[in-house]
């Protein structure tokens, strides 16, 4: 009787050891293949180079979150959102495969290829990005969900430093990117940058370019083009050359913020990913200690239930599970402490949106408050431009509420 009781008792136990040794083993285990990122070998026909945006990143959480949720630190993923973006920027110009590429605060019609992404996990250790790209014909090149472990070695200081500890995803990203446009031909690549560039007009000045474009369904149709001697076309691309400098302007600010937050976000990254495996570590090894205490405790009321007349054995074994409990529950403890660890971590680290200066029509501007409210306030001074230069009124020509700008 004794012995169906122990053997009972071992039945539950010994899986729940191997479990334990196997999940604690497995934990620091990270699969990692490097992604080798596709670069021009030779050089592309000029439809080829499109110019790309790509928007800052959604952060994934809500913009007036403050406070952690879970493991996610608003501070760090709002930080993330400028950072990531421009190392995709910085990658996909490595390539060799396209025109300018730019970083921008919302979208544009002043380029070829929009990119768009969100940060749906990021802890240093483990990544995920849902990717999506259209062009100005409004096709759709990607919507796709990227991501990679982040093995101990990619945070080395003996590594290229030119390559992020995320580059596997930016990598696949700029691959995808190259094989979406394979798809197209020669005169399907022409006539994104036609669209594009009437798409621009029409939002600058719809009276003189919409009849261009037929839209349905978010999809860009051309039905002509203007004449080549036509001055309204010579107007707008004077002024979509100053849309472009001002976001050659962002791009700067925005290159500066990346290199300001590379050293102290890799730190972050790297603790993080140190700290997420001792969390999980202590998580799973907490789980299983409370098991096999419970079992042991299981073990012993079955003995009893069975005849057992041994009470040192019944004893024993309730000690025993009672005290692989209380161990689960310290390593529960520790995991918590962990946590906060990760919280201090993310809360010191913040970034400020600061002051850019432009210069339009001669004159000095001032352009404040976040980066999307610059951009806005830079588009209605456009307007504006075009405006006095045409005689033509722009739909977007009324001052909003989005920035402030003062001489």
């Amino acid at each position: 009787m004794r012995s169906r009781a122990m053997s009972s008792l071992c039945r539950l136990a010994i899986p729940l050891a191997v479990m334990l040794l196997t999940a604690c083993a497995a934990s620091r285990t990270v699969q990692y293949e490097q992604v080798q990122m596709l670069r021009a070998e030779t050089e592309l026909p000029s439809e080829a180079l499109l110019d790309v945006g790509i928007l800052l990143f959604d952060p994934g959480v809500p913009e007036d979150a403050q406070a952690p949720d879970g493991l996610v630190f608003p501070e760090v993923r709002r930080a993330e959102a400028r950072y990531l973006p421009v190392h995709l920027k910085k990658t996909l110009e490595a390539s060799g495969q396209w025109g300018s590429v730019w970083v921008l605060p919302e979208r544009s019609d002043a380029v070829d290829l929009l990119v768009w992404a969100r940060i749906d996990e990021s802890d240093g250790l483990e990544v995920e990005l849902r990717v999506g790209a259209w062009d100005a014909t409004g096709r759709e090149w990607l919507n796709k969900a990227y991501e990679t472990q982040v093995p101990e070695k990619a945070y080395s200081s003996y590594r290229d430093l030119s390559q992020d500890p995320y580059q596997n995803v930016f990598n696949e990203i700029a691959n995808d990117l190259v094989a979406a446009r394979a798809r197209l031909d020669s005169g399907e690549l022409r006539r994104i940058g036609e669209v594009a560039e009437l798409r621009f007009g029409a939002e600058l000045v719809p009276a003189a370019f919409s009849d261009y474009l037929a839209e349905n369904d978010g999809r860009y149709q051309l039905l002509r083009l203007p004449a080549v001697d036509d001055p309204m076309v010579a107007r707008m691309r004077a002024v979509r050359e100053r849309e472009y400098s001002l976001i050659d302007t962002l791009n700067e600010y925005y290159d500066g913020l990346y290199y300001e937050l590379s050293k102290p976000y890799e730190d972050w990254r790297r603790m993080s990913r140190s700290e997420m495996l001792q969390y999980r570590d202590l998580k799973r090894s907490a789980r299983i200690r409370q098991l096999l205490g419970l079992a042991a405790i299981l073990g012993a009321v079955a003995y009893e239930s069975e005849g057992g007349g041994n009470s040192a054995i019944t004893t024993t074994a309730i000690i025993g599970g009672v005290e692989g409990l209380k161990s689960g529950f310290g390593k529960s403890a520790e995991a918590n402490l962990r946590r906060d660890t990760l919280e201090e971590l993310g809360t010191s680290f913040e970034s400020e949106a600061k002051p850019l200066v432009v210069e339009v029509e001669g004159q000095t501007r001032r352009l404040t408050g976040t980066a999307e409210e610059k951009y806005r306030e830079w588009r209605r001074l456009l307007h504006e431009i075009y405006a006095s230069e045409t005689g033509l009124i722009s739909l977007n020509d009324a001052p909003g509420d989005a920035g402030q700008v003062s001489n």
